[in-house]
This record gives C-alpha cells, structure tokens and sequence, in this order.
C-alpha cells in the first residue's frame, strides 16, 4: 500500500509546476493594458482638443505626469496612437452588429436593434469618431484603408439584411444598396451633433434613429424588441 506522502509526491507530479509564472504573466499583461490605455485616454483627449497635428507627444507625457520616454515603452510615434484611436470604434460597431446578426431575432428586429445599440456604441465613442473623421489624411494609407473597407463591410452586412426583409416582404424601399448607405451616414453623423446637454439620453436618441430607420425602410408597424 502506497503512504500518504508517496501518492501527495504523485499527485504533485501529475499536476505539475505551480502556475506562479503564468499568474505573473497574465497580472504583467493587464498592467501593460491598463498604461496602454492611459496613453490612449490622454492622447485621445488632446486630439479632440487641440488637434492632432498641434498635440505632440510631451503634450501627452505633461496630461499623464510622465517622461515622454515612458510614451514610447508602449508606443512607437504619435501615429502609431492616432491610429488605434481611429479603429476603435468601428471595431466596436462591427463587433456589436455581429452579435445581434446572430441573435434569434426577427429581421426587422435585428436592423431595429443594430440601428439603436451601434447609435449607442458611436456616441459612447464619439471623440473617437471625430478624430477619424477630421483626421483621415493624417492616417498611414493602410490603416486608412483598413478602416474604410471595414465600415463598407458595416455597411454590405446591412445591405444583405435589407435585402432579406425586403424578400420576406418586411421592408419596402427603392434601392437597399443606398439605403444602407444611408444608414451608415446617419449613424456616423451621430458623433458630429450629439451634445451631453441631458435632454435626451443615448439610449433614447438611439430608439429614436432607430423609429426613423424603421419608417425609412418600409416597415411603419415595428415597435421596439424587447432587449433579451
């Protein structure tokens, strides 16, 4: 019969080294985040103040209270840092546009809830959006096109849903190709006059872009779809 310290020793074994260094790892990881994230907020911020070509990087190092040489532990130049500003948002549309296309929802209700949640995600990232708007030519050409040809698969998504509901009978319009085009527009737009003067929250003013989609569509009977 084995002793109690040989099968604790076997057991050891079979479980191996304690995980200590991959624990380390992964806390070096979040805190390399967390000061990435940082840069990015007051780089942000500076951006949509003063301008992108007028911010330089000490600007930046005198926001956070750090040497610009702490900058450039986390990030090459201040292109490399206008660039994930600009793609942030976009990546969040997309990322919510996705989830809901592969929710159980109806088709009217899936473009109602893309229109009213990414409205949402744009406002919430509405600096972010300005930058890139007001910005685009000081881009590197290939981030430049890596963001267009994802708002055009933003916008081709929408297209085939219109196309569906308009095959299923739920929508009624001239030209679905255009039509999500304008959608796209609109949303964008959404960063350019939203003000926080609190008359109307985002979650309202996206129910209500949402309304004014669902008309434009065609589909005048929609009521909102109860969030799941």
């Amino acid at each position: 019969m084995e002793s109690a310290n040989s099968v604790g020793t076997c057991d050891r074994q079979l479980e191996g080294p304690p995980r200590v260094p991959s624990q380390r790892s992964a806390l070096k990881g979040e805190v390399i985040a967390l000061k990435r994230k940082r840069i990015v907020d007051a780089a942000r911020r500076l951006f949509y103040e003063k301008g992108y070509e007028r911010t330089t990087l000490d600007d930046i190092a005198a926001r956070l209270e750090v040497t610009k040489q702490f900058i450039y532990s986390y990030y090459k130049n201040k292109t490399e840092l206008l660039h994930e500003i600009s793609m942030q948002c976009i990546g969040e549309c997309l990322k919510t546009q996705s989830r809901i296309l592969a929710g159980k929802l109806s088709i009217p209700e899936k473009l109602a809830r893309i229109v009213d949640e990414v409205a949402q995600v744009i406002i919430s990232y509405q600096a972010h959006t300005i930058i890139y708007l007001r910005e685009e030519m000081n881009l590197d050409p290939e981030i430049a096109r890596t963001i267009r040809e994802e708002r055009n698969e933003f916008d081709h998504r929408t297209m085939k849903l219109l196309k569906e509901g308009m095959r299923n009978g739920d929508f009624h319009m001239v030209d679905e190709r255009i039509t999500a085009r304008c959608i796209g527009g609109m949303l964008v737009w959404c960063a350019l006059w939203y003000r926080d003067l609190g008359v109307l929250a985002p979650t309202a003013i996206g129910q209500l872009i949402s309304q004014n989609v669902m008309r434009m569509v065609g589909h005048h009977e929609y009521k909102t779809a109860k969030k799941k």
